[in-house]
């Protein structure tokens, strides 16, 4: 049986949620408030981070590989599956530097927020290291440049692509704790309008 490991909340994991609802793939969920509350983490990922997920004798972590896992395995798309379908790769095979680029200042830019997060939780805020104001800052950056080399339907126009998910996951978490304004980026604005109501999309708001 499919298991996913994963936190409250966590954009990670919520990339790994959408693309097991939108295959319609049963599986099975561990959630924790915090990575740091799982007295097994450790046992399970020596990164001491979440989302790991199990598929039989196969045993990944890093949302972004288990994605890649998902769809090689599991090509199909679930049953009704809304337009535009999901990707059915992480990048296009004839722009596939040009989407690398795209999900790694994603993944940059989620890190970076995450990073934040953390350090607003341990009490410390951005504007009292010089390190935090360079991640505030990189934030910004990222978030210029991709409403600069997005469309308004998105990064890969005619799909859900895997680009378009983690942007929308990212985000989302800023969204749920209200951390700062990413708005005012039209092209960014679209894609989260586009996709709000996406099935998958609403379902994992709050998971």
């Amino acid at each position: 049986m499919r298991k996913l490991y994963h936190s409250h909340l966590s954009p990670y994991a919520r990339r790994v949620l959408i693309v097991l609802l939108e295959k319609g793939l049963e599986h099975q969920r561990e959630k924790h408030a915090f990575a740091r509350e799982f007295a097994g983490l450790a046992s399970i990922n020596p990164c001491l981070l979440l989302p790991v997920f199990i598929d039989g004798d196969v045993h990944l972590w890093g949302s972004n590989l288990i994605i890649e896992y998902l769809l090689k395995t599991y090509p199909r798309m679930g049953v009704n599956s809304p337009k535009p379908p999901l990707g059915s790769a992480m990048t296009r095979s004839d722009r596939h530097w040009e989407d690398a680029r795209v999900l790694a200042t994603v993944e940059t830019m989620t890190d970076s927020i995450m990073n934040l997060r953390q350090m607003k939780m341990s009490g410390v805020e951005a504007d009292q290291v010089a390190y935090l104001r360079r991640q505030r800052d990189r934030i910004d950056l990222c978030l210029d440049w991709l409403d600069k080399n997005a469309t308004s339907d998105g990064f890969a126009p005619g799909e859900f692509s895997i680009m378009d998910l983690n942007l929308i996951c990212a985000l989302g978490n800023v969204d749920n704790h209200k951390s700062f304004e990413w708005r005012g980026r039209p092209a960014l604005e679209a894609i989260v309008a586009r996709y709000s109501e996406r099935p998958s999309v609403k379902a994992t708001r709050q998971e």
